[in-house]
């Protein structure tokens, strides 16, 4: 009987994340603009750190629920509870460093208060995009889950030659499938539009459809758009690039280092 696990990160919560991240960015940036320190700025800081001490919470809770659901599984579920330690570690750097700016600010310490804001900003300058790569590795790691049950349904035989594959089109086929993918051709535009967090290039899509490993089905409701799904033999390609891929990570892994004292072995990573 296949183990049961908890449910991981939902999409609402990703989102709540992400509005919590724009919320502090859009104060800092309502701060930078303030020529003078104040009453006002004092009061903007301490609900900055507010929103960063709730954001660092929300971090920390969606990181458990990343590694106690099925994620840690695949190596793109890997990848999500990697970025989401990060930014548990960025927000929660962010929000302890808070604490020094309004203590500037408080005592009106303005020359200091300058360095610490950039220093309390400095940690999330890019968190808003990694809760995006978190979000289209957790549907890349779905959709190899889509595949590995449509392939036992299928009778679809794990062995055997396949066609090979880049990491980016394993990344392609991992995101579209669930079946959901939606291409649009429009104003000469070419984009993939569903699932919103797939992030597939045009020319990948080409080159999937060109080896056969995806099909393209017009809709008819749409006539500036097309159904996306992997052939029998995308879902075989994603099944052993997926494969390989872990095998090749797990091969140049460098082994831990090892100390000549009684203590246990220590590896940096």
């Amino acid at each position: 009987m296949p183990q049961s696990f908890a449910l991981g990160p939902s999409n609402e919560e990703l989102l709540l994340l992400t509005n919590l991240l724009l919320d502090a960015a859009y104060g800092f940036d309502g701060l930078k603009k303030q020529r003078s320190a104040g009453p006002g700025q004092l009061e903007e800081m301490v609900r900055i750190s507010g929103t960063l001490h709730r954001t660092s919470l929300l971090c920390g809770q969606l990181l458990s629920k990343a590694a106690l659901s099925d994620a840690p599984t695949t190596l793109d579920g890997r990848e999500a509870v990697a970025l989401l330690c990060q930014l548990t570690e960025a927000t929660t750097t962010a929000a302890a460093r808070a604490a020094d700016t309004i203590s500037a600010l408080a005592h009106d310490d303005t020359a200091s208060a300058g360095g610490l804001l950039e220093q309390t900003r400095a940690p999330l300058s890019r968190a808003p995009s990694a809760v995006e790569q978190i979000r289209a590795a957790l549907l890349r790691h779905d959709g190899l889950l889509y595949a590995q049950i449509r392939a036992a349904r299928e009778g679809l035989s794990p062995g055997g030659k396949t066609v090979t594959i880049s990491d980016a089109q394993r990344k392609g086929l991992a995101s579209l499938a669930r079946g959901d993918g939606v291409f649009r051709e429009r104003y000469g535009i070419r984009e993939v539009v569903s699932p919103l967090s797939a992030h597939v290039l045009p020319t990948t899509v080409d080159a999937l459809v060109t080896k056969q490993l995806i099909t393209v089905t017009p809709l008819p409701e749409h006539q500036d758009r097309f159904g996306l799904r992997l052939t029998t033999t995308g879902v075989q390609a994603l099944l052993a690039a997926s494969t390989r891929r872990v095998r090749s990570v797990t091969a140049t892994t460098p082994a831990p280092a090892r100390t000549n004292s009684a203590g246990p072995a220590v590896a940096r990573r």
